[in-house]
């Protein structure tokens, strides 16, 4: 038993420290940035058969609580089992109300088995903790006031009343009796004002509460002077940090600066994340101003993240507080997910328009394409009466065959890509139809979260676009089957391009298919090829940097490639 205890501590260590060394400190980056740590975060993230939340760091969490709890059943010395179960009840603290509260009430029961009144006093301060971040202010007050000081050393002194400030303020910020609110802000005053006396003057407790105080009578600099020595005195990462930096989006919320608010808040609940913290705030407050600006897909996610968090962690308070933000949020993503259908709709009926004029382009081409059968029809009975002229006019006879002959591939072409736009744009058709279909069988059925996961992956797009690229090849490569050797011959020979696989182009040569088709601006390329301009632009020169003949002549000899 001990050898294993020993392993699994050496495991979890070199977890953490593996951690460390992975990740850099957040605060100095951008907020895009920090958007994207915590979508990966959260991605990492899946449910487990019982609908509990996995990922590598409440794996980690969970080993090191049955670490604990294997060596609390293995030892059977009151005083270990005492140290065991306060450390359990501190892993637990924000991570699970209800296994935090057993393990609290057995470490009491402990204390008292020892006869030891300070132990008996410390458990009691961490019960009276767990039941005021819980809610239970009525709970909460009735222990405070059953803790002797007598008992507490000087660092525990401090945390009680660190304990009793945050007990009495937040039951002067929910109480809607405004005698009642203001009786409790003043006992919360009172309890600060006895933490300044005890704690050092560059402690943790001592600087959240001054932060914190000055924060509230608008004296922000000074408040911000007092965040900065108070993320000195915790460590980076940390689940302390965490609440540093929480209470540091709260001085920029008051002085108007939204976006270092939604960084600090971001910074924040990246920490609880990578500490398993269910009790967290940081996360939900982020999702309810990114609501508010309209991101909404964004503000769901996290919201759906942080509400899990909050039903594991198992309280009414917090509960309480997200039900009405989770409420707008959702309202906000079924609006969105209409306006989209909405734009469904436009969308096939812009492609039903498309297809309809697209019949008459085929009716005209047709038309035009009779009128140069009949054409070639007479030029033919010309010819043959003409046969005795036919030595004088060969020369332009020939001429005019060539231009025939362009002209006959240039319809050939038009054939080709005509026919292929027509199946594609009835597969597309057919898709939509199929993809609005799915949808609202997933409205009907009220099966939003599959909905959530149909909406939020570009694989939709991703696949589409490589079946039309795929098209574009096999139909290009048909009308031009000699393209690639050609377009290699007016390359030097180390710079041939061989294609991935037969019957596919590389970037490279689809975008100088495109000019040979006769589209030549990048921006129609690009648009194409879903590429910016400018990188269009780059591919362009350094193809033409690699060509034997003059860079200003290469793309019209490109022009020139015969079918």
């Amino acid at each position: 038993m001990k050898y294993q205890a020993r392993l699994a501590s050496l495991l979890l260590l070199l977890f953490a420290v593996g951690s460390g060394v992975a990740q850099q400190r957040e605060d100095r980056l951008s907020l895009d940035t920090l958007y994207s740590r915590l979508d990966q975060a959260i991605s990492a993230t899946r449910q487990s058969p019982r609908g509990r939340l996995l990922n590598p760091y409440i794996e980690a969490k969970q080993g090191r609580l049955d670490l604990l709890s294997s060596q609390y059943r293995a030892t059977a010395n009151l005083q270990s089992r005492y140290e065991l179960a306060a450390a359990l009840c501190q892993e637990y603290y924000s991570y699970s109300n209800d296994s935090a509260l057993v393990w609290i009430k057995r470490s009491l029961a402990l204390a008292r088995q020892l006869g030891r009144k300070d132990l008996e006093a410390r458990s009691m301060l961490s019960l009276v903790s767990q039941y005021g971040i819980s809610g239970y202010y009525d709970e909460a007050t009735r222990f405070l006031r059953q803790v002797s000081k007598a008992d507490l050393d000087p660092r525990l002194l401090s945390d009680y009343y660190q304990t009793a400030t945050h007990v009495y303020g937040d039951m002067g910020a929910f109480a809607k009796d405004e005698t009642i609110k203001q009786l409790n802000y003043s006992l919360s005053d009172a309890y600060r004002d006895s933490l300044y006396a005890v704690a050092p003057p560059a402690s943790a407790n001592y600087l959240w509460r001054r932060s914190q105080q000055l924060n509230n009578v608008r004296r922000f600099s000074e408040a911000m002077q007092a965040s900065r020595r108070w993320e000195q005195a915790v460590k980076y990462g940390t689940h302390d940090y965490a609440i540093m930096a929480f209470f540091r989006s709260l001085i920029y919320r008051n002085q108007g600066n939204v976006e270092e608010q939604k960084r600090w808040l971001a910074i924040s609940a990246l920490c609880d994340i990578r500490n398993a913290i269910m009790d967290q705030s940081s996360l939900w407050t982020l999702a309810d101003l990114l609501s508010k600006e309209g991101d909404t897909d964004r503000a769901y996610r996290y919201m759906d993240y942080s509400w899990s968090c909050v039903s594991f962690f198992g309280t009414h308070l917090r509960g309480w507080q997200v039900t009405p933000i989770l409420n707008v949020i959702n309202t906000n993503y079924r609006d969105s997910l209409q306006k989209a259908n909405r734009r469904l709709v436009w969308l096939i009926a812009l492609v039903s328009l498309l297809s309809v004029v697209l019949l008459g382009i085929i009716a005209y081409v047709q038309r035009k394409r009779s009128q140069l059968a009949r054409a070639r029809n007479d030029l033919h009975d010309i010819n043959r009466q003409l046969e005795g002229l036919n030595r004088q006019l060969s020369d332009a006879n020939e001429r005019m065959q060539r231009a025939n002959q362009q002209l006959s591939d240039a319809n050939r072409m038009k054939d080709e890509y005509i026919g292929k736009f027509l199946s594609t744009c009835s597969e597309y058709i057919d898709k939509l139809d199929n993809y609005r279909i799915k949808v609202n069988r997933k409205l009907k059925a009220k099966q939003y979260a599959d909905l959530l996961k149909m909406t939020e992956t570009s694989q939709l797009k991703a696949d589409e676009q490589r079946e039309l690229f795929h098209n574009f090849d096999r139909v290009f490569l048909r009308l031009f089957p000699n393209f690639v050797n050609d377009f290699n011959a007016l390359l030097a020979p180390q710079h041939h391009i061989k294609v991935p696989q037969e019957g596919q182009l590389t970037t490279d040569l689809r975008i100088f298919a495109l000019i040979r088709l006769g589209i030549n601006e990048s921006s129609r390329i690009a648009e194409f090829l879903d590429y910016s301009p400018n990188s269009i632009y780059n591919y362009r020169a350094r193809i033409k940097n690699k060509a034997l003949c003059s860079r200003d002549d290469f793309e019209r000899r490109v022009r020139e490639i015969e079918m």
